[in-house]
């Protein structure tokens, strides 16, 4: 009941995303939480086009060796990018289009590849936290899939209702739903939050 995180330090989020900035409703709902977190130092790295290869699975002892060295055998944008942006990050922030109940490729591919990285360092310090937008129904359950990947199997810490869920089906629709922006600027206070203690 006493924890506390660590003190920050000119505290760094990092936003992972695989969206069209043209006709995401979860890139729409993001900009309206970045509002809020003004004076925040906001690394945003967006993971389309090909741009990330998903893990093949390479056998431990190939996995650990890479690790060590702060790389993965596939290379490319996640280590260049990816795991240098992972730790200097305080926290990192999912956005999450609900895809047929499931997270997004290029998202499940940047978990798989994040396995490298975890054999040689631990994230307890570091929170995770996520942007869900379903067309209908189903974002618990990617909140769960979150959970399951980020906090139980890779140590990130997750904050009390570190998800905003929304529903949203047409281009754009996100922008009209009833008190969106207040909504989205409490989940800013609440990242705000976290960062600044």
């Amino acid at each position: 009941m006493d924890f506390t995180s660590a003190v920050k330090e000119n505290p760094n989020l990092l936003v992972l995303h695989a969206s069209s900035h043209r006709t995401s409703n979860t890139y729409e709902l993001w900009k309206l939480v970045r509002e809020g977190l003004q004076g925040i130092d906001i690394t945003e790295i967006g993971l389309r086009n090909g741009t990330l290869s998903d893990c093949s699975g390479c056998p431990y002892s190939t996995c650990l060796h890479f690790g060590e060295q702060g790389s993965c055998f596939y290379g490319g944008v996640m280590v260049d990018d990816v795991y240098p942006a992972v730790r200097k990050a305080d926290a990192v922030l999912l956005l999450c289009p609900n895809y047929n109940d499931a997270l997004s490729a290029n998202l499940t591919a940047f978990i798989n590849r994040l396995t490298a990285l975890f054999r040689t360092y631990r994230f307890y310090e570091k929170a995770v936290f996520a942007l869900v937008v379903s067309g209908y129904s189903g974002s618990d359950i990617i909140a769960e899939q979150v959970i399951s990947a980020l906090n139980m199997n890779k140590t990130f810490f997750l904050p009390g209702q570190f998800a905003m869920m929304e529903t949203a089906n047409n281009a754009g629709e996100i922008l009209t739903l009833p008190g969106i922006r207040e909504r989205a600027l409490t989940f800013s206070a609440r990242v705000r939050d976290f960062l600044e203690r």
